[in-house]
C-alpha cells in the first residue's frame, strides 16, 4: 500500500479530480465538486514543485476544507 502512495504524481490527482467533477453532473450537491477542486490543487501545485506523499494528503485536507467552507458560505447566501 504505501508503494502506491509513494508513487502518486500529478497525474494522478488531475485524473482523480476529473473523474469528481464528472461524478457531479450525477448531482451529487457539490460535494464531489469540493473533493474535486482539492484533487486539482494538490495535482496543480505538483506540476510545478514535488512534493511527498504525506504532504499531498495535508494539502488535499487543507484545500478540502476550504473549499467546503466557502461551500457552505455560498450555499447559505443562496438561502437568503
Amino acid at each position: 500500500m504505501q508503494d502506491l502512495l509513494y508513487h502518486v504524481n500529478q497525474w494522478h490527482w488531475l485524473a482523480f479530480s476529473l473523474f469528481m467533477l464528472l461524478m457531479e453532473l450525477c448531482r451529487l450537491k457539490g460535494w464531489s465538486f469540493v473533493v474535486g477542486g482539492s484533487a486539482f490543487i494538490v495535482g496543480l501545485l505538483m506540476h510545478f514543485e514535488p512534493i511527498t506523499w504525506p504532504f499531498q494528503w495535508a494539502l488535499m485536507l487543507i484545500a478540502l476544507l476550504i473549499l467546503a467552507f466557502i461551500r457552505a458560505i455560498v450555499l447559505q447566501i443562496k438561502s437568503q
